[in-house]
């Protein structure tokens, strides 16, 4: 009688089914995952009472989407869409009944990012650059943008535009991805083809073009501007040994990238070259605290001995500002220094991170290993052109700012000593 009654009671038992899981948990498991084709997995732990379960049901967002044997305590999920929500329940089950549900548990799927449309490519003078439209996260914040060109050139940039050193009169395509704690996502197909311009005297966009340019009063006339004895006219002017020669200096005819013939210089309203800049036009300068307004002051000895260490604090509370410009010099230099696009005479300083240190620096004292203010990322950047030819005479325009501000260049932050607002030589006034 008494064994008949146990043996029904383990029929009946039969007949409930096991106990739920407990403990369910979701986690995302995002590393190197493809843009929508997260993998989120599922755990739980087994009924300690009850009937020995044959196996589990997994119910995403209230929907069976997989059965596991008994004895396996997890479900890997994949193929979900990127930056998305998901829910889960489990259910234990035997030949007879399921269980109730397990508790709940959610988590957002991450992945790369998606892959980014091709870029626009805009030719420029010894330079490309790109522009691009941020992309899909896959839920998690993009860190860097990944460049590259057919050409094999490639770099990044935290910007959605990039400027490209190239050489001129080549042509180029670029292509570009994306990057987050996830991984890297996929190449965008390459962008439009653009050949790299060269620099020319009378060739830079708009150089002679400026409503007024040849037109300002006395721009070409002031006494002794083409007057000075010898100033054009000193035999071998444009023949001196080297003057266009030296074996790769930027590329002749040099005299156009002197500083000021076609250097840009940052103004409210665009890029202009120094020569089209006048005295009383507004450029862009930086302002950075605890240094004298009259910064050429500082300077003893030699220039390129000199140097001036700025804090990270300066930096950080340095004011960029609109600034006029109160003197502009035309002269004759020794020396001169390529950074990227721009060219330095012996007369400027250069902001520049060596190390840890943030220093103003004499132009011809600039190390290969130095980065480079850069205007655009407030930040400094490596230097991606650089060359120091300290015995060619090159003419420049130099102009200065008032307050003596330092100003911006295309490719850097610059301090003129030479073209003070009085005593100036030849000024475009």
């Amino acid at each position: 009688m008494s064994k008949g009654i146990g043996r029904k009671a383990s029929a009946q038992d039969n007949f409930i089914g096991p106990n739920a899981p407990t403990n369910l948990t979701a986690t995302d498991n995002p590393a190197n995952r493809p843009y929508n084709n997260g993998r989120i997995v599922v755990s739980w732990t087994a009924p300690a009472t009850g009937n020995t379960p044959t196996g589990y049901k997994v119910f995403r967002g209230g929907s069976e989407i997989a059965t596991v044997a008994y004895g396996t305590d997890y479900y890997s999920d994949t193929g979900l869409n990127s930056d998305t929500q998901y829910t889960y329940t489990v259910k234990a089950y035997d030949d007879y009944a399921s269980s109730a549900d397990s508790n709940s548990a959610s988590a957002t799927a991450t992945t790369v990012p998606a892959t980014m449309t091709a870029p626009s490519a805009t030719a420029g003078v010894d330079k490309d650059t790109i522009t691009y439209t941020a992309p899909s996260t896959g839920g998690s914040t993009i860190t860097t943008y990944r460049w590259e060109s057919n050409d094999s050139k490639t770099g990044t940039s935290t910007n959605t535009s990039v400027d490209i050193a190239q050489e001129a009169n080549t042509a180029q395509t670029y292509r570009v991805r994306a990057e987050n704690a996830n991984g890297v996502g996929e190449w965008s197909s390459y962008s439009n083809s653009v050949t790299t311009q060269a620099p020319s005297f009378f060739g830079p966009p708009s150089f002679f073009g400026p409503p007024g340019f040849f037109g300002p009063p006395d721009f070409f006339g002031p006494p002794g501007f083409f007057g000075p004895p010898g100033f054009f006219g000193p035999p071998d002017f444009f023949g001196p040994p080297g003057f266009f020669g030296p074996p790769g200096f930027f590329g002749p005819p040099g005299f156009a990238k002197s500083l000021g013939a076609t250097t840009l210089i940052r103004t409210p309203n665009g890029t202009v070259s120094a020569q089209q800049i006048s005295v009383g036009d507004e450029v862009i300068g930086l302002r950075i605290p605890g240094i004298p307004d009259d910064f050429s002051s500082l300077v003893s000895g030699p220039l390129q001995d000199f140097q001036y260490n700025f804090t990270q604090e300066q930096l950080d509370n340095a004011e960029e500002t609109i600034v006029t410009v109160a003197g502009k010099d035309i002269f004759e230099s020794a020396g001169a220094v390529v950074v990227n696009s721009d060219i330095y005479s012996t007369r400027h300083w250069v902001l520049v991170k060596r190390g840890e240190e943030r220093i103003m620096v004499n132009a011809i004292a600039i190390q290969e290993g130095d980065l480079i203010y850069n205007y655009d990322t407030k930040d400094f950047s490596p230097i991606e052109v650089f060359t120091v030819d300290p015995d060619t005479w090159i003419s420049v325009y130099s102009i200065n700012v008032e307050p003596q501000d330092f100003y911006f260049t295309e490719s850097g932050l610059a301090f003129d000593g030479t073209a003070l607002a009085e005593g100036n030589s030849g000024t475009n006034q």
